[in-house]
């Protein structure tokens, strides 16, 4: 019995195609899992406190838009660690190089999570709907949204980037030469 267990783990973490994008998945949700976590927590913790943070002018930024920024910055190095060991296997390529990209590509997804899910919610968290399913909680929508949010992001630009950018083995010199190249041509 271990030892049917014990193969279908090292197939599963082994071979790419569908189990490197179900790795993906995974590392991406233990991730998100994290992410949503501390989120939560830490909004609940600045609304208990009443704090506002950062203030311009006369309001500060809400709790929920602080708490989603600081969940992604954390649940972003844990993705980082775990793709880069054992979702895509890129030891071969220095973890400096792969950081940078990493990065490039992550600020973007905490662009877009963090944007949409303060989008999404100011939309959502004044309807009567909610407010009449959620009562004095409808400001807990966030969450909701967050993951939605998170799901919608992770599928379309992160896999995608991670896949063909960040975790690939590129020739940056030969990269930018081809480019160069067809700029000349035109």
């Amino acid at each position: 019995m271990f030892d049917k267990t014990k193969q279908i783990f090292t197939n599963f973490s082994q071979k790419g195609g569908i189990f490197m994008f179900l790795r993906a998945q995974l590392s991406s949700q233990m991730a998100t899992a994290i992410d949503n976590s501390v989120a939560f927590v830490l909004k609940k913790t600045l609304d208990i406190f009443k704090v506002k943070v950062i203030y311009f002018f006369s309001n500060g930024i809400e709790s929920y838009v602080f708490a989603t920024l600081i969940g992604q910055i954390i649940g972003g190095v844990v993705v980082c660690l775990l793709n880069y060991r054992w979702t895509f296997k890129a030891k071969n390529i220095k973890f400096r190089f792969i950081f940078i990209r990493f990065i490039l590509v992550w600020l973007c997804s905490v662009a877009l999570n963090t944007f949409f899910t303060f989008k999404l919610t100011e939309l959502l968290r004044n309807t009567p709907f909610l407010i009449n399913l959620l009562g004095h909680n409808s400001d807990d929508v966030f969450i909701l949204v967050k993951l939605i949010v998170a799901l919608i992001v992770g599928f379309v630009w992160n896999y995608t980037l991670y896949r063909v950018f960040v975790y690939r083995n590129i020739d940056f010199r030969l990269f930018i030469g081809k480019i160069f190249s067809k700029i000349k041509k035109q």
